[in-house]
């Protein structure tokens, strides 16, 4: 599991370097966030292969910190749209009425998308720190409970 996760921020950190390219300083800070939550756990996919014991503590609270980061990317997200200009002139149509009713949709759809993204960004990732520190004590007890010529041919073959 650490290896998928490890191997979809990845490519997502990828991805949001394209908008780096296009010189959006927001991209690069993203990425570059995504390509360290990326390293630690491919870090702890390989800990997990060794059956260390650290491993699911270092993912665990690798995921408890991703979730925080997207919910701080949403909650900026969400701020620099209130705050921003450009895109209520780009919504301007010269009728009032119709104005007001672009954007109070923006708005709307704004809130939406990034109160979205928040959520997905506490459950998913917390998810995934749950099930990461609930293997701790399977862990234990699989590295207590299995001979120790078991657990080094299983390093072995990692």
């Amino acid at each position: 599991m650490a290896a998928f996760n490890a191997w979809t921020l990845s490519i997502f950190a990828a991805i949001t370097l394209m908008g780096v390219v296009l010189g959006d300083l927001t991209s690069l800070v993203v990425a570059a966030g995504l390509g360290i939550f990326a390293a630690i756990e491919f870090r702890g996919a390989a800990l997990f292969r060794r059956f260390d014991q650290r491993a699911p503590r270092l993912v665990g609270y690798n995921q408890l910190a991703l979730g925080a980061a997207i919910v701080a990317y949403a909650a900026w997200q969400l701020f620099q749209s209130q705050h921003s200009s450009a895109l209520a002139e780009a919504s301007q149509t010269g009728d009032p009425a119709t104005d007001a009713m672009l954007s109070k949709l923006t708005s709307t759809i704004t809130i939406g998308l990034y109160g979205t993204v928040a959520a997905v960004g506490i459950i998913a990732p917390g998810l995934n720190a749950w099930y990461y520190f609930s293997r701790d004590k399977v862990l234990h007890r699989m590295i207590d409970n299995t001979p120790e010529w078991v657990i080094d041919a299983l390093r072995a073959a990692a």
